[in-house]
C-alpha cells in the first residue's frame, strides 16, 4: 500500500528542526545570504548578509580559516546546478565559541532562469570532536603520550614540504641504553615507567614548535624546526643527558645515547635527517653510551 506525500508546513518544520540549525537562501548574482526568518530571530542574525562568505566572516559568524573553502562552495553554486558541502567552524547566537557545522547548499534555476541556491548549517560539533579525539588517539603512542612513529614522520614531512629550500633543521635520535636489561632485571612495568618518564623529559626540553615522537621500542626522535644553532643542539643533548641521569633516583640505572644531525648544504627529506642522526647515535653508543654525537650534513 502506497501513501502519497503531501505538502505540510508542520512536516517541513519538524524536518528542519531535526536536521538544520539555520537555513539560508543565497542570491548568487547579488552574493547576498538571507537567513530564514525564525532562524534569524533565534540566533539574532540580520535579515541579510552581504558579500557571501566574506560577509559571514565580517559578521563574526564564520571562522576566517574557513573562508577559502566556503568561498569555493559559493563560486561553484554561482556557475552550475549542484549540491556541495563543507565542514567549518562557525558561531551562532549568544554562543561566542566556535563550533563545528556542516554547511550544505544546493543551486537551482528559478522560473526566470537565474541561478539561486538554498542551504543550511547543521551543528556537528559532537561528531567532529569525537572524530578528532579518535584521530588524536590514533596518532599517539599509548605508553608514552608522544606521537607514534607514523604520525611523527608524517607531521615532519608535512612541515618540511612547507619550508623554503634553504631552511635548516635539526633532528635528534635517542636510544635508552641497555633497555632490555632493565626489562629483564626490573620487569616490564618498570621498563614502561622508564620510557614514559624519558618521553616526559623530551617534552619538557623541546620547544613548543618541535615534534617529539617514539620511533619504536626504546628509540625516540625529536625534530627541531628552523634552526642551525649548534649551541642549541648541544644544550638539548646535555640537558637530556642530565635529566636522564636524574632518573637513577628511582633505583633503575638509566642512561641514553643521542645522535643529532643538522643540515647545512641542502634541503633533505625526513629520511636523510633520520639516517644522519641514527648513524650519530650509534657512534655515541660505540663511544661508551650515555653520551651524544653531533653531525652536520
Amino acid at each position: 500500500m502506497s501513501r502519497e506525500w503531501t505538502k505540510n508546513p508542520q512536516k517541513l518544520e519538524i524536518l528542519l528542526q531535526n536536521f538544520a540549525d539555520i537555513i539560508w537562501e543565497y542570491d548568487t548574482q547579488a552574493k547576498d545570504l538571507y537567513p530564514e526568518t525564525e532562524c534569524a530571530q533565534r540566533f539574532g542574525l540580520p535579515p541579510v548578509i552581504h558579500n557571501g562568505a566574506q560577509g559571514l566572516v565580517q559578521s563574526g559568524i564564520l571562522h576566517p580559516d574557513y573562508l577559502p573553502s566556503l568561498s569555493h562552495v559559493f563560486r561553484s553554486l554561482e556557475s552550475q546546478e549542484c549540491t556541495l558541502s563543507a565542514e567549518l567552524l562557525s558561531r551562532l547566537g549568544a554562543c561566542r565559541d566556535y563550533r563545528w557545522y556542516r554547511a550544505v547548499f544546493t543551486s537551482y534555476l528559478d522560473d526566470a532562469g537565474n541561478m539561486q541556491a538554498v542551504g543550511f548549517f547543521q551543528d556537528i560539533d559532537s561528531e567532529v570532536q569525537h572524530r578528532l579525539k579518535l584521530q588524536h588517539l590514533a596518532n599517539m603512542d599509548g605508553h608514552t603520550g608522544v606521537y607514534n612513529a607514523a604520525a611523527g614522520r608524517q607531521l615532519i614531512q608535512s612541515r618540511l614540504m612547507q619550508q623554503s629550500p634553504c631552511t635548516h633543521n635539526a633532528m635528534f635520535v635517542f636510544d635508552v641504553d641497555n633497555f632490555k636489561s632493565i626489562n629483564d632485571t626490573y620487569g616490564h612495568c618498570q621498563g614502561d615507567e622508564v620510557l614514559f618518564r624519558f618521553a616526559s623529559i623530551l617534552r619538557n626540553v623541546c620547544r613548543r614548535t618541535d615534534t617529539v615522537f617514539r620511533i619504536g621500542g626504546d628509540e625516540f626522535g625529536l625534530f627541531a624546526y628552523q634552526t642551525c644553532d649548534e649551541g642549541l643542539v648541544e644544550r638539548v643533548c646535555k640537558e637530556v643527558l642530565l635529566r636522564t641521569r636524574e632518573l637513577n633516583g628511582s633505583c633503575v640505572p638509566v642512561s641514553v645515547s643521542i645522535g643529532a644531525a643538522i643540515n647545512k648544504e641542502y634541503a633533505p627529506s625526513y629520511f636523510d635527517y633520520y639516517r644522519a642522526a641514527d648513524k650519530a647515535m650509534y657512534q655515541a653508543k660505540k663511544n661508551g653510551k650515555g653520551s651524544y654525537v653531533k653531525t652536520i650534513f
